[in-house]
């Protein structure tokens, strides 16, 4: 009986690995490697939140973006967050922060889409202006007034 399973033990490992086994082998090597690289990566992103009122009134709804300035140096990731009630923050559920130095800001708002109304009319589109991130430990706070071109 010793000698029939030492004989099976001895063919099961003398056979040469299938295609599946070495499929199988190489994902694991991949996830492996690819696990080693896992963490935070990429530059640090910073918190930021503020107002942004076009005219003096809170714009209701809207979005944010925050472009590394390539113009000025700087590049990377871009960092955004939904406007709503006149504040934002990229301390949200899938928003990101911003890198530091300096920006491009680019804004759109308007009212707060109707139930029904999938594109409302936006106040303004593409507003832009440039900032300086030097982040404070914390959060970093910019408020944005939009001039206005029109009234809403």
């Amino acid at each position: 009986m010793a000698a029939i399973a030492r004989s099976a033990v001895r063919g099961y490992h003398s056979r040469p690995p299938t295609v599946i086994a070495r499929v199988a082998i190489g994902l694991f090597a991949l996830a492996t490697l690819g696990a080693a690289g896992c963490g935070p990566q990429g530059p640090a992103r910073y918190q930021l939140e503020g107002q942004v009122t076009f005219g003096g009134k809170p714009v209701p709804s809207g979005l944010i973006r925050f472009e590394p300035d390539a113009s000025r140096g700087n590049r990377g990731p871009v960092g955004y967050a939904a406007i709503k009630d006149g504040r934002y923050t990229t301390d949200t559920q899938g928003c990101k922060g911003a890198l530091k130095g300096p920006l491009v800001a680019f804004m759109t708002g308007g009212p707060a889409p109707a139930p029904k109304v999938e594109f409302p009319k936006m106040w303004f589109e593409e507003y832009r202006t440039t900032i300086d991130l030097d982040p404070a430990p914390g959060v970093t706070r910019y408020d944005f007034d939009v001039p206005p071109t029109k009234e809403p």
